[in-house]
């Protein structure tokens, strides 16, 4: 999988995951596999909720963890986040609220998202590979 099919496969994910929070859902819902399901025309995906995952290109390791930015270019949102979920710091002026964070860390969970994460990261920054999340 290349870099931008990761990061789309990031982006989809989360805001899925967003989504059925917004329709009423909680986290320990998703946790026991329950699921809002609703009725929509097959198109092709577009976020519904605009957060974006990055990482960049020949990127640093903070506190020798790898880590990703977790954009909202609308909201002014742009924080720094270790693969774990810990917020490093926002720079765009806004944070992230309670709900979404709750959301990120759920997502965060998943293994599956962890390996991609963890590629992602690789792809991006060859010279400081990461083989495990700290």
């Amino acid at each position: 999988m290349n870099s931008i099919e990761i990061e789309n496969k990031l982006n989809q994910s989360l805001d899925e995951i967003i989504f059925q929070l917004s329709k009423g859902n909680k986290i320990e819902g998703l946790k026991n596999g329950r699921l809002w399901m609703g009725f929509e025309q097959v198109k092709e995906w577009k976020s519904r909720f605009g957060f974006q995952f990055h990482i960049h290109s020949n990127d640093h390791l903070i506190e020798h963890k790898p880590h990703f930015h977790l954009k909202k270019p609308s909201e002014n949102i742009d924080c720094r986040m270790f693969f774990d979920g810990t917020i490093y710091d926002c720079k765009g002026g806004n944070q992230i609220n309670k709900r979404t964070k709750e959301a990120i860390e759920y997502f965060l969970t998943n293994p599956n998202i962890q390996s991609l994460l963890l590629e992602f990261w690789n792809h991006k920054n060859p010279s400081q590979k990461c083989h495990k999340i700290p």
